[in-house]
């Protein structure tokens, strides 16, 4: 891809959305990081609270693996972990490395978008923008627009982020399913320290 394709390539931490997105940003990238929102109710990141590991099998999580970058996977619930496991792994690399930030749509496989409106997540916005705020606490900040206005969108609504998920079309969607318990506990923000580090065999607990 070239820089005119690219043109968050500049910068220290990028932003986009799903498989596509995923393409246009990776190139150079030392860290790739996953972004789900409430997605479906199953975050990678609550599931390896409570198991220690997850199974990956998805096209986007093949691809961010096969670029080459270290993959984790981040939400509300453990941005800051997430922020400070960048910072040691570019300190132990002893340079600063970009970071690419993807967002995963609350639209699970088999959900029909025609059905429920674009596929715009706003529960993801808000998860990648607090990602985004928790990666600028820690000084690695040079952020493209894209990842700015996202920052911004969390930043700017924080203390309201529990119930916007709740009242968000994918937490609405879910609560009517019974799954109230998974959207209130996507929505808490920095309530675990655990980072999912993609491997071979799945994401695994670091923390």
């Amino acid at each position: 891809m070239t820089t005119a394709d690219n043109q968050q390539s500049r910068y220290e931490v990028r932003f986009d959305w799903g498989p596509a997105g995923l393409s246009a940003i990776a190139d150079g990238a030392g860290v790739i990081i996953l972004v789900q929102g409430i997605a479906d109710g199953h975050q990678i990141s609550a599931a390896v609270e409570s198991l220690g590991r997850e199974p990956a099998d998805t096209a986007i999580v093949d691809a961010a693996h096969a670029s080459g970058a270290r993959v984790v996977a981040a939400s509300l619930r453990n941005r800051t972990a997430v922020a400070q496991h960048v910072l040691q792994h570019q300190v132990q690399r002893g340079e600063r490395v970009r970071v690419a930030l993807v967002a995963e749509t609350s639209l699970g496989a088999d959900s029909h978008q025609d059905a429920v409106g674009s596929g715009f997540a706003v529960d993801t916005l808000f998860a990648a923008g607090a990602v985004i705020d928790a990666l600028a606490a820690v000084g690695i900040d040079y952020s493209s627009p894209e990842a700015a206005a996202a920052s911004a969108a969390f930043t700017g609504l924080e203390r309201a982020v529990g119930h916007l998920y709740t009242a968000s079309t994918a937490g609405q969607r879910l609560i009517a399913s019974g799954k109230r318990d998974a959207v209130v506990a996507a929505g808490q923000v920095d309530a675990s320290e655990l980072v999912p580090v993609l491997g071979d065999d799945g994401y695994w607990a670091v923390g």
